[in-house]
């Protein structure tokens, strides 16, 4: 018997595609194993996505379009697929859905990459909770997407679109409508966005399929560790929205709240690693267990955000950066909020006090 080996490629350089083919004395092939063997001193692959209890698989860095308007939307979408992003978040209540949409479009029609390669997430409207408005909701941000189904679809806020005690409609009757885009092959996983534990607990209660991510706030001013450790525990997964604490929202808001990207602590551990602020940030945001959907339009920025990869922040640095004192939610949702309820307070919305 004759054994022969043939290395045939690499994947990110950790590991080494090794061919073994057996021949018998005859000639005749007698077996052949791919053995994928890890190259010494090389560290194994970096896991980029996560499965979700969908089935389905999502990557962990993905790009926010929320503030991009019109031409400037359609570019800068194209620059995140040029750059290499493939997880696109999106939603109604960003009013720029058909310009996000042109410039998918545009990234697919030249080549730059296929429908199947794309994450593309978008959100319910806070005026379509009705159990009869979903449908037509989603339906109506497919055409302005120029798609035939999204990846994710969250329910944005868990609002009422009626002042009083209770929330009306239901959130429950608003969850099952959701539930029917699944089974109608419009949207492939269903979520919800800026929900406390216990509001999903809530749901959960009748829901006939589990949300799979919940998308929420998270960065190094508001860590939401308990939120990260419910739905940790219930097998859901966070997106953390604002990893870069969005100073040109605050600004916009007049909301004087402390900018991350100037942060002369956050600099030092950049530097001392290397690596931008932005980079440091969205690396903690990684390690923290979430995945992270920065925004940008600046093609200069989105490639520097890719940058989160390939590397982690040393122990000490992680553990230095989720330990500081401040945390501050800089999204507070009080435009949700009414005297006449049914939120009435932070705590109401959020099911917890005040940071």
């Amino acid at each position: 018997m004759k054994l022969r080996t043939a290395v045939t490629g690499t994947v990110g350089l950790a590991c080494v595609l090794l061919v073994v083919v057996a021949w018998g004395n005859a000639g005749q092939l007698d077996f052949a194993k791919t053995l994928w063997l890890p190259l010494p001193g090389r560290r194994s692959v970096e896991r980029q996505h996560v499965k979700l209890d969908s089935g389905y698989s999502m990557p962990l860095l993905g790009w926010g379009s929320s503030g991009a308007k019109d031409e400037e939307a359609v570019q800068a979408v194209r620059a995140a697929i040029k750059a290499g992003f493939r997880h696109i978040d999106d939603a109604e209540m960003y009013g720029n859905e058909e310009a996000i949409g042109q410039g998918i479009h545009e990234s697919i029609k030249t080549g730059e990459v296929q429908r199947e390669e794309l994450f593309i997430v978008s959100k319910l409207g806070n005026n379509h909770h009705a159990a009869e408005a979903v449908l037509p909701a989603v339906q109506a941000s497919l055409s302005r997407l120029q798609l035939d189904y999204l990846d994710l679809y969250h329910i944005h806020w868990p609002n009422s679109q009626e002042a009083g005690p209770h929330v009306v409609p239901a959130l429950n009757e608003t969850w099952a409508a959701m539930e029917g885009l699944v089974d109608r092959g419009l949207v492939r996983s269903i979520g919800v966005s800026n929900f406390s534990p216990e509001k999903i607990a809530a749901l959960l209660k009748s829901a006939r399929i589990k949300p799979a991510v919940n998308q929420v706030e998270v960065h190094l001013n508001f860590r939401n560790e308990r939120t990260i450790d419910w739905c940790k525990q219930h097998g859901i997964h966070v997106t953390a929205y604002a990893p870069l604490s969005s100073p040109q929202t605050m600004s916009s808001q007049q909301k004087s709240v402390p900018n991350l990207l100037k942060d002369p602590e956050v600099k030092q551990i950049a530097d001392s690693n290397g690596k931008t602020v932005a980079q440091t940030l969205l690396r903690w945001g990684l390690q923290h267990g979430t995945s992270v959907i920065p925004k940008s339009s600046n093609p200069k920025h989105i490639q520097e955000n890719l940058g989160a990869w390939g590397w982690k922040l040393p122990r000490k640095d992680f553990d230095a950066l989720s330990s500081r004192a401040i945390q501050q939610k800089y999204f507070d949702g009080g435009f949700v909020m009414s005297p006449e309820g049914p939120y009435r307070s932070y705590e109401d919305l959020w099911d917890e006090p005040e940071p």
